[in-house]
Formats: C-alpha cells, sequence, structure tokens
C-alpha cells in the first residue's frame, strides 16, 4: 500500500460533508468526496443502493441507484463489495471496482471496505435527518402532506411574486362520518388514502394540496384550474368494501374557494377560504366564494359567539309565544314558545343568532334557559287561576348526545312543580341512525312522564318514513315548504297538494296528531282542514306574542273568529 493509497483515505475521511440531509444529497456529496481522491485511491467506479420497505412517510418504499464512473474501470472480480441491513429492514450495497489495470492488496480492500462502513453509517444518518423533515411536514395517517408543508409552500411562491396566480380551496368531504357507518374505521381509513392520492394527481404540478386534519383538507392550485377541480370533485368514486359486500362510494364535497389578490399572504388565504367554507353550512351550498361580506358576517358571528354568555347571565333572552289553533272550531289549543334576543332595546332577529349557537353546540344552553322560562310562566298562570295550554319547546338535535337529557328535562319540570300535561318536546328532525337511537330513547323516557314529543320540519331530513314507522311521537309537523303552492288554482293537482295530503292520512291513521307551521292564507287553511290536519301556527291566526299578550288570549277567550 502505498503513502499516496493512505492519504487519499484519509482526505476522503475529512472531507466528506456531514450537513447532508437526504440521500440524494448523500450520493451527491459522497460521488464529489469520492472524486477528489479516486486517483490516489485507484478507484474506477462506484456504485451504492438502497431498498428499503414502505413506511409512513414512503408508503411505496425506496428503491434507489447511484453509479458514479472515474475513469476506465478494471475486472469487478477484484472489487469490494458491501452489504449491510439497514434498521427500517432494508438493504444497503456498495461496489468499490478498481481502475483499469489496477489491483488492490488486502490491506487496501481493509481500508475500502472501512470507506464503504463510513459511506453506510453516513448515507443511514442522512437517511434518518431526511425522514425526520419528512415527518415534520407529512400527515402520519395519509401521506399526504400537512398544514406545515402548504404554508411553507405558500410562503415560497409569496416571495417568487407567484402566490397572485394561486386560489386557495378548503375542501370537506360531506358526511365522512357515514363511511365509518357503513364501512367500518379501517374502511375509512382506506377511502382517505385514496382520495389524497386522488386529489394529489389532479394537482399534480399545477398545484399543492395537504390536509388539516380529520376529512378537512387544503388545495393551492392555479386559478385556471379551478373549474376543473368543480369538474373532478363531482365525478369522484371510490371502490369500499372486500368480496361480495363491494361497492362503489360516491365522495361529495364542500369546497370553500378565495382567489389570491396581490396583497394576500400564505395565512390570509387560508384565513379567507376558512370562512368561505364556513358559509357552506350557513347558505346550505357545497361550494361558496370568498367575499369581503362574507368575512364581515364571519366576524358578526363571532361577536354573537363571544357575548352570548353575558347576554344569557343578563336575562336578554325572552320568550315569546305563538298560538297553535285547532282547524275543528278554530279553538286555542296550545303554542310554540319561542325565543326572543332584546338587546339594547331592539329585537335581534333569530336568524342573526340561532344559526350561529346551533353551529358550534351552545344552542343548547340558550334550549335549557327557555325551558326554565316556560316552567315559570306555565307556574305564573297556574298560580293566577289562568288555564294553561300545552307549551311546546324547541330543543336542538345535539341535545340527543347528552345520555341525561331526558333526565335533566324532567328535573326543570318538576324543580317548577308543573304537570307533564302542559309540556311537548319538539325535535328537530334528525340526519343519522345514532341521532335516531338516542332520539327513540328519549320519546319513551318522556311517554312515561305523560310529557308529549314532536318532530318539527318533518319531510326536510335523512329518513322521514322510518320516523312514521319506528316513533312514538304525539305530533308531527310539517314544514312550511311544502305550502309554497297551495295557493295555487290547480285543482288539487299540485305536487305539495298530494304529498300534504298523504303525509296527513298517514300521520292521523298511526293515532298522530298533525300541524302546519307558517299557514298565512285562508286558502291554505281551508286545505289543512279538508285534508283532516289537526291543527296550524301562522300569521293567519296570530304572530309570536309577548307573555303578557298571550297571558290575554287565555284569559279572554279561546276562539278565533273569522280565520281560516
Amino acid at each position: 500500500m502505498t503513502g499516496t493509497f493512505r492519504e487519499g483515505i484519509l482526505k476522503f475521511i475529512s472531507e466528506i460533508n456531514e450537513n447532508a440531509q437526504e440521500i440524494e444529497d448523500v450520493a451527491e456529496n459522497i460521488g464529489k468526496t469520492l472524486g477528489l481522491v479516486a486517483d490516489d485511491i485507484r478507484l474506477g467506479r462506484f456504485t451504492m443502493s438502497l431498498n428499503a420497505p414502505p413506511n409512513n412517510f414512503e408508503p411505496e418504499g425506496v428503491m434507489r441507484q447511484h453509479e458514479i464512473s472515474f475513469g476506465p474501470e478494471g475486472d469487478e472480480a477484484d472489487c469490494v463489495f458491501g452489504k449491510y441491513v439497514t434498521r427500517e429492514g432494508g438493504v444497503m450495497e456498495e461496489l468499490f471496482v478498481p481502475q483499469k489495470g489496477e489491483k488492490w492488496d488486502e490491506k487496501e480492500k481493509e481500508l475500502i471496505s472501512s470507506i464503504a462502513r463510513i459511506i453506510y453509517i453516513f448515507c443511514g444518518r442522512g437517511r434518518v435527518m431526511g425522514l425526520l423533515e419528512k415527518s415534520l411536514y407529512i400527515d402520519h395517517r395519509t401521506g399526504a402532506a400537512n398544514v406545515q408543508a402548504i404554508m411553507r409552500f405558500g410562503g415560497m411562491l409569496k416571495a417568487k411574486g407567484q402566490l397572485v396566480d394561486y386560489a386557495n380551496v378548503y375542501i370537506n368531504i360531506k358526511n365522512f362520518k357515514f363511511v365509518n357507518q357503513l364501512f367500518g374505521n379501517t374502511e375509512g381509513d382506506i377511502l382517505l388514502k385514496k382520495f389524497v392520492d386522488a386529489m394529489k394527481v389532479f394537482a399534480n404540478s399545477d398545484g399543492f394540496f395537504a390536509r388539516l386534519g380529520g376529512d378537512n383538507f387544503i388545495m393551492l392550485l392555479k386559478k385556471g384550474r379551478i373549474t376543473d377541480l368543480r369538474g373532478f370533485a363531482d365525478a369522484l368514486s371510490f371502490e369500499m368494501g372486500e368480496g361480495e359486500a363491494k361497492q362503489l362510494y360516491d365522495v361529495r364535497l364542500r369546497m370553500g374557494i378565495c382567489e389570491a389578490v396581490e396583497s394576500d399572504t400564505m395565512s390570509d388565504l387560508m384565513s379567507k377560504a376558512t370562512v368561505a367554507y364556513s358559509a357552506t353550512k350557513f347558505k346550505n351550498m357545497d361550494v361558496v366564494y370568498y367575499t369581503p361580506m362574507l368575512m364581515e358576517a364571519s366576524m358578526h358571528r363571532k361577536e354573537i359567539s363571544t357575548i352570548f354568555p353575558k347576554a344569557l347571565e343578563n336575562r336578554e333572552f325572552t320568550v315569546f309565544y305563538q298560538p297553535k289553533v285547532h282547524l275543528a272550531d278554530n279553538k286555542l289549543c296550545g303554542c310554540e314558545a319561542l325565543c326572543r334576543w332584546i338587546k339594547d332595546g331592539r329585537i335581534v332577529p333569530p336568524m342573526e343568532f340561532i344559526p350561529v349557537l346551533e353551529a358550534e353546540g351552545t344552542i343548547c344552553r340558550l334550549d335549557f334557559y327557555i325551558f326554565e322560562r316556560v316552567c315559570e310562566d306555565i307556574k305564573r298562570w297556574k298560580d293566577m287561576g289562568i288555564e294553561p295550554v300545552k307549551v311546546s319547546v324547541n330543543f336542538s338535535k345535539h341535545h340527543l348526545r347528552n345520555r341525561r337529557l331526558a333526565d335533566e328535562v324532567l328535573g326543570i319540570i318538576r324543580k317548577h312543580g308543573v304537570d307533564g300535561k302542559y309540556i311537548e318536546i319538539e325535535l328537530t328532525e334528525m340526519t343519522g341512525a345514532e341521532d335516531f337511537t338516542a332520539m327513540n330513547v328519549f320519546i319513551e323516557k318522556m311517554k312515561e312522564n305523560n310529557v308529549s314529543t314532536s318532530i318539527d320540519d318533518f319531510g326536510t331530513g335523512y329518513s322521514s318514513l322510518n320516523l312514521l314507522k319506528d316513533l312514538d311521537v304525539d305530533v308531527i309537523k310539517l314544514d312550511r315548504s311544502f305550502f309554497t303552492n297551495i295557493n295555487e288554482a290547480d285543482g288539487g293537482l299540485s305536487t305539495d297538494r298530494i304529498v300534504v295530503k298523504n303525509i296527513v292520512n298517514m300521520v292521523n291513521e298511526l293515532n298522530m296528531e298533525t300541524i302546519s307551521e307558517g299557514v298565512e292564507t285562508a286558502a291554505q287553511a281551508d286545505f289543512l282542514r279538508d285534508i283532516n290536519c289537526s291543527m296550524v301556527q301562522g300569521f293567519l291566526f296570530d304572530k309570536p306574542l309577548p307573555r303578557d299578550e298571550f297571558e290575554i288570549r287565555l284569559l279572554n277567550g279561546d276562539f278565533y273568529k273569522n280565520k281560516g
């Protein structure tokens, strides 16, 4: 072994770059360093390969090979070969081939093997550092990029002056919980991965796709491809299940879209796309584009959310009562308790605050507050010698998550010494099997305690016929949307008339009562009377009344003359 060979080995060790991060950089730096000493150690060719199994960050595994030639090479029979098993169960191989006409003695081969070992260690460290960096920017569950990754990508676009060419899209998979209910959590995870793979292929070089968490995602996409995205989303379908249970599942999305302007940062686009997505829920639309008015509405919702607890504490919410009328004799037969917010001397429209509280779940606190006031009023009327009518009180479907709901409702009734016959709990038609089960349990408990139950907005929910078949409620409340065309001179043949007539017939045959809300014309009342609808409420008979005015209705008579 010559001194030049030894010097070459030492030079390689001192020159190798310890700052390389990923395997590609490591290979490049190893090649450069070997090139500096190739003549000293008489190296003709170097080959390195890595075969690694799949992991969370590399779902398809790794198969890479790098080959560097330093000039005419000799016989591979005189080579040095190294094979190493990596910590993750992969295999790394290295091959050193001497220059043409050269051979290494045994001592030189030992030193070449030492270089091979150093390269293996160096590559392993670089690979670990590379995977660590990926872990900062990859969603472990799906293999998609994460929020940090898309923020970094957007920041780089902004630095280059290119962010203005993009739109930011907040994406949610509609009703994803039903996937887990139908196919199980494992298949749900598989669907998420299939969805991620499809969206990454779609974005390709024109965008960047990332997962926010749960079934929420974000995509930066060139503006010119937004129309393509909407078409692509409408056609998304994946095969789910196994064996005979296999079926196609059509994925439906909600999207909030914000097209960048010159002043936008990536943070601005994230906020605006989120606001646009939130508006899809309030507007009941699948796609909403950001506008400054949406941001104003979002700020207003935040304001409502912030001041609600104090308003509740200050008892700014009060109860109005809208009479219910029995169509057979036009007599007052009940009322619905409606919440009104009186702030600084004016009534805040319910549509300004009810959807906000409903969306965040704080509506449950308001429902119980109103229920307490109703029980207080019923007790007041009884103490005054006024016979109350049955009062229906709205409870949000959010309450069905509360296993103690029935006990809490009955506890308030008993606290105020109110007879259950004066109470009707009005529940909104639910949207899933879990809600259905919880509602059934609640209704049975109410019936045991002489408390009536009703279903609001019948005909707008998940499975209306199941309600009639499986729930033992007392009253079915028809949604006002059924009466849009009732006034038309159609000879009784409109779709609305046919649907309402048959629903009422079914409800009556099941020994339940029907009530129609939003009745505003005599023609509507006449039609409902003709088909044997039990009760109505609406402006034709009375608007919602403050407690004192409603007391006058109770005191001075219960008959609506010349109405309906």
